[in-house]
């Protein structure tokens, strides 16, 4: 009797990639808490473009700056200041999505400054994307920040603490952002967005590969416009999600037709893997991901 008839070749490439990407990301951590940066360096793939957001950071007034990394030399320099200030000790994931060209992680980490025996726990969120080959080409992470910490306005007096409806809220918020990217709203894709939104995120639009930052709403609306100007979107599918009440993960595998260019009428498909930190307010103020090569598509569903 067949009961769970899927193709049994399917079911082992996708597990293969899923064991090779998560497997590269141990590698890196494990270089990580030895806190040798030649070593750390073999972790990543032989060649670039890379993308890398490793040291984000919150400012006093609670806007959000999002520095991007995509040389090997840029990335030595981030790893010896970061290794150089503190010891990484142990990182254990409590959620853990083995992509098959990606894996993602919420870890709780210990560390300590460097010289000192007082360890520090906070909680991580990483996604580390990959090749068919070895090492990572990325590493993007965000530290957890309290969210009446993060936007510039002072925080409602009414805002709730439930971490149920939080969760909830940014599900409800998560699923607005899907259907305007569904429907090239542009416009409603900002209306998710805080004023101060910061992204790190795939250039999709000048496909060069890596990361392009967008500081605040104007170079999301300017993005987007491009975007949907060089594809026409067929579809938005969900694949994977997380949703915390501090940040929301999503893999998505989107189908769209070239307008013109190089390539111009065929029908590609790439994935995307983000995630989304909301402000005080629940809208999102950090957008953080990576994605596939687009690839021509066989067919439309």
């Amino acid at each position: 009797m067949r009961v769970v008839d899927i193709d049994a070749e399917l079911l082992r490439q996708s597990a293969a990639a899923a064991l090779h990407a998560a497997e590269q990301t141990r590698v890196h951590i494990e270089a990580e808490i030895v806190g040798r940066v030649p070593e750390l360096l073999q972790t990543l793939t032989a060649e670039g473009p890379y993308a890398y957001t490793i040291l984000p950071e919150v400012r006093p007034d609670g806007s959000v700056k999002l520095p991007i990394l995509t040389t090997r030399e840029g990335i030595r320099e981030a790893y010896q200041f970061i290794r150089g200030a503190s010891d990484l000790l142990s990182s254990e994931p409590l959620v853990e999505i083995r992509g098959t060209w990606y894996s993602f992680r919420e870890d709780v980490a210990r560390g300590r400054p460097k010289g000192s025996d007082t360890v520090g726990e906070h909680q991580t969120i990483g996604l580390f994307p990959v090749s068919t080959g070895k090492g990572i080409t990325g590493e993007l992470v965000w530290v957890r920040v309290p969210r009446a910490a993060l936007g510039r306005a002072a925080q409602p007096a009414d805002a709730t603490t439930n971490e149920l409806a939080l969760r909830l809220q940014l599900l409800a918020q998560h699923d607005r952002y899907l259907a305007a990217l569904r429907a090239a709203d542009v416009e409603a894709i900002l209306e998710v967005m805080n004023d101060g939104v910061q992204a790190a995120v795939r250039d999709y639009v000048n496909d060069t590969g890596t990361l392009i930052s967008l500081d605040g709403k104007q170079a999301h609306r300017a993005f987007y416009q491009s975007f949907f100007e060089k594809y026409e979107t067929h579809a938005v599918e969900l694949l994977y999600r997380v949703v915390q009440e501090w940040y929301v993960f999503a893999e998505l595998r989107l189908t769209a037709r070239r307008r013109h260019g190089a390539g111009g009428g065929d029908t590609v498909a790439f994935h995307t893997a983000e995630f989304f930190v909301p402000a005080h307010d629940g809208r999102f103020i950090a957008r953080v991901g990576h994605g596939t090569d687009p690839a021509r598509s066989i067919s439309l569903r």
